[in-house]
Parts: C-alpha cells; sequence; structure tokens
C-alpha cells in the first residue's frame, strides 16, 4: 500500500466511525510541504469534526489506528480530533477532542481514560498545523475542502506554537540533529521572510539566505533526512550553529515585534 492509498484507508476509517459528525481528514507535515520519506517522517493528520465526540467514538479511532499500526510509515502516526468551530475564529491554543500518536501508545494501552477523558484540552502545535493545512493542496484533503474549514492562523500563533520546541533545540540537537538542524532553518525562514516550508527545503533556504560558516553541518541534515544514511556530527559545531541561528531569529523577533 502507498502512501496515497494509506490516506485514503485513514479517511474511509474515520468516515464509517463518525458517520454523520465528519467533516474532514486533513494531511500535514512533510507529507503536505513535499518532503516525505516514509523511513523517517510520521503520517500527520487533523480529524475534523461537527459536534463533540464521546469516549466510545474516541476509543473506536484509537482502536482502529492500532489495529493498523503496521500500515503506517516507520515513525507511525500523530492526529488530532477538533471541532469544526475551532478551525475557525481561532484562539490559540487550539483546544482539540483527541490526539494519539507514537509516543502516546503505551500511555493509551495502559489506561484509555487518560487519553479519552472528556476533559477539556488545548494544544499550541496545532497552530503550526492549521498554518500548514493552509497552503493549497487538495491531494491532502478529503471531505470538505480545507480552505472552507480552516480559517488563517495569526502569525503570532505560528511563532508561539514553534518557539519553544525552536529554543529546546539549542540543548537537544546534540540528541536530534537532523530534526533540530532542519527545524532551526525552517523557523529561521518563517520568521525573516514569512516563509512556511517543509524541514528539507528550510534547510536549502538557510543555504542560500544565511550565509553561514556552518553550511556542511546544514547539508549533511538534508541528505540525512531524505535518505537513509546515519551521518556523524560534530556537538561541539552543532551547538554553535544552533546559537547562532537561534540569535538571528531572536533579532527578527525584537525587531518586528512578532511574538507577543
Amino acid at each position: 500500500m502507498n502512501i496515497y492509498e494509506l490516506m485514503e484507508q485513514v479517511n474511509n476509517w474515520i468516515k464509517e466511525i463518525l458517520q454523520d459528525n465528519y467533516v474532514g481528514v486533513y494531511f500535514h507535515g512533510s507529507l503536505r510541504l513535499g518532503s516525505f520519506n516514509p523511513n523517517k517522517s510520521d503520517l500527520d493528520f487533523i480529524i475534523v469534526v461537527k459536534d463533540k465526540i464521546n469516549s466510545e467514538t474516541k476509543e473506536l479511532i484509537w482502536d482502529k489506528m492500532l489495529e493498523n499500526e503496521k500500515l503506517f510509515p516507520k515513525k507511525g502516526f500523530e492526529f488530532s480530533v477538533v471541532l469544526e468551530e475551532n478551525c475557525q475564529n481561532i484562539k490559540h491554543p487550539i483546544a482539540y477532542e483527541l490526539h494519539g500518536s507514537r509516543d502516546w501508545i503505551e500511555k493509551y494501552k495502559k489506561d484509555k481514560w487518560i487519553v479519552i477523558n472528556d476533559d477539556y484540552k488545548v494544544d499550541p502545535d496545532l497552530a503550526s498545523h492549521f498554518n500548514v493545512i493552509n497552503i493549497p493542496n487538495d491531494k491532502m484533503d478529503f471531505g470538505k475542502p480545507s480552505k472552507e474549514v480552516f480559517e488563517m492562523v495569526p502569525k503570532e500563533y505560528i511563532i508561539d506554537s514553534n518557539y519553544q520546541d525552536t529554543l529546546d533545540c539549542v540543548e537537544e540537537i546534540v540528541n536530534n540533529p537532523v530534526y533540530c538542524i532542519l527545524n532551526l532553518c525552517r523557523f529561521y525562514a518563517l520568521i525573516r521572510d514569512d516563509l512556511t516550508l517543509s524541514k528539507y527545503d528550510g534547510g536549502k533556504w538557510a543555504l542560500e539566505n544565511m550565509n553561514s560558516s556552518y553550511n556542511d553541518i546544514i547539508e549533511n541534515a538534508m541528505n540525512d533526512y531524505m535518505s537513509d544514511v546515519n551521518i556523524t556530527y560534530d556537538n561541539v559545531r552543532l551547538k554553535e550553529f544552533a546559537q547562532e541561528i537561534i540569535d538571528k531569529t531572536n533579532k527578527c523577533i525584537n525587531s518586528s515585534k512578532l511574538r507577543k
């Protein structure tokens, strides 16, 4: 099963479970942005519903994903269920009904109620996900067209959604170099040039625009991300690169007063 067949299958599962409450399934992440690597990317999607879902429906969605876990890419899946009304008139952080990912599987298996309870939940990352969905790509939309469902996300929400994760990269870059290198690049592209890019394209943009002395690090991360190789990095230079790009990013933020 190729990735497009899997997307269609996921949509069919969700549509069958939700019935009249179904609005659509919207794929985002590296797949929508054009740099999907089945060996290093997960399948990211937002499920939009008309009305709140009960715990039984939440359990059905989770169980369907686990039942078919082997069909997903090596890195698995990540999804959120969101009310249609919360995709419009956006309030940050955005509320959601249900979340699932590979990292939550053991939590769900140990105590389902922790995951499927009816507590009010918000996720700052949803602003960033919605921003990606706002990039037109009909192949990634199932159900009502995304342009009719998702309002444009204010830039300050997108920045806030990514900012802490970006700061964490200064320390985490040694443990997760490829993710951090390319995420830092694309966040700087967002701040400086108002671009929403994939990790790979973020690296490409940085090579063309940053005038950095760490281009070899960026190139290695791009090659690592799009292949099955695992490159060894110099930890000292990694941290120096991270600090350089964080400093440039913060300078842009402070000069334009983008972050509230």
